[in-house]
């Protein structure tokens, strides 16, 4: 029995190609994409690429070219049911048995692709007749040209039920007819009718450039002024991108995505050769479509209108993104001057001034976010700064990752500082912040002349990083209650800081990794000299034979003597500005240096 394909695309689009062939290949990160020696033929150099964004791998060397499910294939040996299992039992899917409901089902989709291809050839050419006129008028104002209207298959849905007609004069089957979600077909016992009625229309296609859909405009104001097809077999509005298939080339090639809000907009931007915008089908960006923006550029641009309509878009996009961020990945937006939409931009001021506008003006999710939190909201009163302090913490609880948090955290602190401390402004007398300030810096460590010789938190931190970093390889489980305080450690060293920040990762993703499998995957990520970097003190653990209690302690000490080390630093630092800077600075340093030194337990 055969597998159903939206089984196999799903499973595709689960399984990271890259995580796959690197069980197998030593690979090398060169941009969006991995480089390692061809495991099909001998080579010395590295001519064998794997992409997550394209989903294959290719060699340049003896043309071994496929995807995640061919590459098991040929590499493990496996026949593709058996390629298809193992995958999908590391994707955590189960690989469905095909009835013959199922057998039917795919029937139907096939059907209904043929239909709307069908359709879609139609409305191509009322849109030229007489019918299509109204149509034809309405897209030559709004200053597309015959090649722009044939590159995106524009159309025009004439009234009545002209459709209806041509499928009954072509004998499309009445089940194929539904199942493409082009005719009505109502449960009272009245005629189906055509769905889409004078309207200028805009193909939806996949990836594969299939059509999958309709987008249609009235003509005469009327409401809803655009109308979408509705879900079928084949199209589930939240999933798919409009334009994907024809912006998938730039987009990759400058590794940036621009999401608009409309169809108008997107062919716009097309025409005026930014050919890598697309934009969600008249909701707001859904989980799926962001995942699926991440798979061309990892930070998309989103580009919405300026006008109240627009900026909610934003806010919502903002929000919906949150739980979904992880290292790397994120959003960025941009709001055109003057309420312009896109469209509108390109008309007045050309794409040259786009592209340097988008360039120059983006603002990064925490900004966007921040402003969303911030704008309008008055902080005169404790009561209102609080308030705003709650809706900081539960916007930030919204973040899963636990690095990007930590950062949004760090971040996001030190905003609210500088909006709601009560020493901004304001004269003070010359020089008393910053005597005040050495003096507390030297009280703090008068009459301890011990620290001039030893201090657990002196301990060099390259001898720091490389132990913590052998707990964590040895003792994941444990070590894993403190991947928050971890993230928060800016390791110095450059051999031990890449592989530091690859394993928090590694653990954060995949919260019950065993120490075996974690060395594995470090291996496999290209981290195997690591290993002898911290020999010693992975023999100094392994001759410890400590209880996990004493081991969580001992975790805990260190991070709690790197966290004092930190803010001694930080202290004697801020110390020193002080003492350099204007008495309006000094004032805000020292309320920053007072905070910081009471949060200091005193030291033991």
């Amino acid at each position: 029995m055969g597998i159903p394909p939206r089984f196999i695309e799903e499973l595709r689009s689960r399984v990271s190609i890259v995580s796959v062939v690197g069980r197998r290949v030593k690979l090398t990160r060169k941009g969006n994409e991995f480089w390692g020696n061809c495991p099909f033929h001998n080579e010395k150099t590295a001519s064998f690429s794997v992409s997550d964004d394209k989903g294959y791998y290719h060699c340049f060397g003896c043309g071994a070219h496929g995807d995640v499910i061919k590459f098991e294939m040929d590499a493990g040996g496996f026949s593709f049911p058996e390629a298809v299992e193992k995958l999908a039992h590391e994707a955590g899917m189960e690989v469905p048995a095909v009835s013959e409901k199922e057998r039917e089902a795919e029937k139907k989709r096939a059907s209904a692709y043929d239909v709307l291809e069908t359709v879609c050839r139609f409305f191509e050419n009322r849109l030229y007749s007489s019918a299509g006129r109204e149509g034809l008028e309405y897209l030559r104002k709004r200053g597309l040209s015959d090649e722009t209207i044939r590159r995106f298959r524009l159309g025009f849905a004439p009234g009545g039920n002209a459709l209806k007609t041509f499928l009954a004069k072509e004998k499309v089957p009445e089940d194929a007819v539904k199942a493409a979600g082009v005719l009505t077909f109502p449960t009272d016992g009245r005629s189906s009718y055509d769905y889409f009625r004078d309207r200028v229309m805009f193909p939806i296609l996949d990836r594969r450039g299939k059509v999958i859909a309709f987008g249609g405009r009235v003509m005469d104001g009327s409401e809803p002024k655009y109308l979408n097809s509705p879900d079928t077999g084949v199209f589930s509005k939240g999933d798919v991108l409009y334009a994907a298939s024809l912006s998938s080339a730039q987009a990759r090639e400058k590794k940036e995505i621009i999401v608009v809000e409309g169809y108008m907009d997107v062919i716009a931007l097309h025409a005026a050769g930014i050919e890598r915008a697309v934009a969600p089908l008249g909701t707001a960006l859904t989980e799926r479509q962001i995942a699926e923006l991440w798979k061309y550029a990892p930070e998309p641009i989103l580009c919405f209108d300026g006008d109240k309509a627009g900026q909610r878009a934003a806010v919502r996009a903002a929000k919906r993104v949150l739980p979904l961020l992880k290292p790397g990945y994120s959003l960025r937006f941009i709001t055109l001057p003057d309420d312009l939409d896109p469209d509108e931009y390109i008309k007045e001021r050309g794409k040259a001034s786009f592209e340097d506008f988008l360039t120059s003006s983006c603002r990064p999710l925490s900004a966007q976010l921040w402003t969303q939190l911030t704008e309008g909201k008055p902080i005169d009163t404790p009561e209102r700064k609080a308030s705003l302090e709650k809706d900081v913490r539960d916007a930030l609880e919204e973040i899963k990752d636990a690095s990007v948090k930590n950062f949004y955290a760090r971040e996001f602190k030190s905003k609210l500082w500088e909006l709601t401390s009560p020493y901004k402004a304001g004269p003070q007398k010359r020089g008393s912040f910053k005597k005040t300030a050495r003096k507390a810096y030297a009280d703090r460590f008068r009459d301890r002349p011990e620290l001039t010789v030893y201090h657990p938190s002196l301990v060099p931190e390259k001898e720091e990083a490389r132990m913590m970093l052998a707990y964590l390889l040895a003792y994941p489980d444990i070590a894993a209650e403190f991947l928050e305080e971890l993230a928060e450690w800016d390791i110095s060293e450059p051999k031990v800081r890449p592989v530091f920040s690859e394993t928090l990762s590694l653990m954060a993703e995949t919260p019950d990794l065993q120490s075996d499998e974690l060395k594995e995957l470090l291996k496999n990520a290209g981290y195997a000299e690591i290993f002898k970097t911290i020999a010693a003190e992975t023999e100094i653990l392994s001759k410890k034979r400590a209880s996990p209690r004493e081991i969580e302690d001992d975790i805990r000490k260190r991070l709690s003597l790197l966290k004092r080390k930190s803010a001694e630093a930080e202290l004697k630092r801020l110390a020193e500005e002080i003492s350099a800077a204007n008495d309006e600075e000094a004032a805000l340093l020292w309320e920053r240096y007072r905070e910081l030194l009471k949060a200091q337990a005193p030291l033991a």
